[in-house]
């Protein structure tokens, strides 16, 4: 058996080059901030009011079809929304149409990860009445402000997520976070 003894150093201690070298090694391993993104993306659709078995799909590379989307059971504000298109005083309506409609949003489900209006589905599913023209029209006006909500929250929670990307990849953010982790490195730069 052999010892061998390795003098180790913090971040402000090494030379230039060696700092570049630390630099560039978390760099390679930016994937470690993505599980708060992920927890902070999750709240915000919540609070939203898009919830149950949140799901979310999201590439975010400055690529074709990159884009954030999500899919979920339920919405929890669709009171509200039927309140701004009926108005107040028409809570035995909107109560028969929301017990009797069907939600359903599936965040992109090809190879593509941008929110679109057809990951939506809102309809009126087991009811019946002789002239569902006016139901529907409803349903339709609530099902676009529905859309419109999903489609600016992915774009919203996609621009958050490229801004956070950006500000991790700077060097200033990564001095910041070695230097508040104390990791220690070789005299060439490289990881202890």
């Amino acid at each position: 058996m052999r010892t061998i003894e390795t003098k180790v150093y913090l971040f402000n201690e090494l030379n230039e080059d060696a700092k570049q070298t630390a630099i560039d090694w978390y760099k390679r391993d930016l994937e470690i901030f993505l599980d708060c993104f992920n927890e902070d993306v999750i709240e915000k659709i919540k609070e939203a009011g898009f919830l149950g078995n949140i799901k979310l799909n999201y590439s975010l590379s400055y690529s074709q079809g990159d884009g954030l989307s999500f899919s979920c059971d339920y919405f929890d504000k669709l009171n509200e929304l039927f309140i701004e298109v009926l108005g107040e005083g028409k809570q035995n309506t909107i109560d028969c149409i929301i017990n009797n409609s069907s939600f359903k949003l599936n965040s992109n489900t090809g190879h593509y990860c941008y929110a679109s209006k057809k990951d939506l589905d809102f309809y009126l599913s087991n009811y019946y009445v002789k002239s569902q023209t006016n139901i529907d029209e409803v349903i339709n006006k609530v099902k676009e402000k529905l859309e419109d909500l999903y489609i600016n929250l992915c774009k919203d929670l996609e621009k958050q997520g490229y801004d956070e990307i950006e500000y991790q990849a700077s060097d200033e953010a990564i001095i910041e976070t070695i230097i508040a982790n104390e990791y220690e490195f070789t005299i060439e730069g490289n990881r202890f």
